[in-house]
């Protein structure tokens, strides 16, 4: 049986993760999959999180260095591994049971990528909401590779969602637009195999304080960031696959994305200033082109809403949809004071 299993490399990275490290990689530890390292590179923890670590062994290979961020403490991680294939693990998150079993028969040569769902999960383990990112069953990438085309990204889930066959991480080269390890991989994956969608949670997606400050930025200055990195990766992506792809596939990377033209937009609004009729129009005819349905209606609605409502409003509105958890914040704070009437 270990003979016919590839190689997986389980790459874990922690900066101050104390808290969770010891469940993260026990749920690796604890898979019914033979042929695989575990290694975790710890980012230079100011916490307990080496001390755990250390404690496994030769289960497992530890790394610790100076911090100095995901990207590049993945790197570290990535630079120590043997695998086929890479799965790279946030130190809060965690595998579900069997989660291996079930990916084994994908760990394929013809495949590039794995996808699959997570469950978000709080501090303490307990779920907290659906399933997510939506994904349907599926062992083709045409449809990713036009999602790329017309849209700029597809549906992918966070990090902890994703196992990746080692040669789309070869000659990515520095990536200095870059924070996070998968930004580019996961939209060259559909352009040099079949990327696998499975339609249920493999993972657990931890929710907690340190995680969501992320979204507490609201400034034009981060959205614009925001928009900066998209635009590198695509620009990135179009290289590679110029470069790479057995194809004659080609990536011709625009700038009215809907989520630049999106960002853009909110980046006016929370600067005070109100988006000019031209921008609103550009964002809507984005929108248009790039979605259908009830999400069509709901993205060009907020569009609206951005142009016609008053800047404090407006920029409410922008911040409901860069952090969703104000919204879900803002209903308890309406049916608390409506059960007060």
């Amino acid at each position: 049986m270990l003979k016919s299993q590839p190689l997986l490399s389980v790459i874990i990275t922690c900066y101050n993760y104390e808290t969770y490290i010891d469940e993260c990689i026990q749920s690796v530890l604890s898979q019914d999959y033979d042929n695989l390292e575990v290694i975790v590179v710890d980012d230079g923890s100011t916490d307990g999180s080496w001390s755990k670590i250390q404690k496994y062994g030769d289960r497992i290979t530890a790394i610790r260095g100076e911090n100095s961020g995901p990207l590049k403490a993945c790197r570290s991680g990535l630079s120590r591994s043997h695998g086929a294939f890479i799965y790279f693990l946030d130190a809060d998150d965690a595998l579900c049971e069997g989660a291996l079993t079930e990916l084994e028969p994908y760990l394929r040569s013809d495949v590039s990528k794995i996808q699959f769902m997570l469950l978000p999960v709080d501090k303490d383990g307990k779920a907290i909401g659906n399933p997510f990112p939506e994904l349907r069953r599926s062992a083709n990438s045409q449809q990713l590779i036009q999602s790329i085309r017309q849209k700029g990204h597809y549906n992918t889930p966070p990090t902890s969602g994703n196992v990746y066959r080692r040669d789309v991480y070869d000659g990515l080269g520095e990536m200095t637009y870059e924070r996070a390890i998968d930004g580019v991989p996961y939209l060259l994956a559909p352009f040099v195999g079949e990327v696998i969608s499975i339609d249920h949670p493999l993972g657990r997606y931890r929710i907690h304080n340190a995680n969501l400050s992320s979204f507490s930025d609201i400034s034009s200055k981060r959205m614009k960031a925001y928009v900066e990195r998209f635009m590198g990766r695509l620009h990135h992506l179009a290289e590679l696959v110029e470069a790479r792809s057995a194809t004659a596939a080609k990536v011709n990377v625009r700038n009215d994305y809907a989520y630049v033209t999106e960002l853009n937009t909110m980046s006016l609004v929370v600067d005070g200033k109100r988006p000019s009729v031209g921008q609103i129009s550009a964002h809507i005819g984005a929108v248009v082109r790039e979605n259908s349905g009830m999400k069509r209606v709901a993205l060009c609605l907020f569009a609206v809403g951005l142009f016609a409502l008053p800047n404090v409003l407006a920029k409410r509105l922008a911040a409901v949809r860069i952090d969703p958890s104000r919204a879900r914040r803002m209903r308890s704070r309406l049916k608390h004071v409506f059960s007060l009437a």
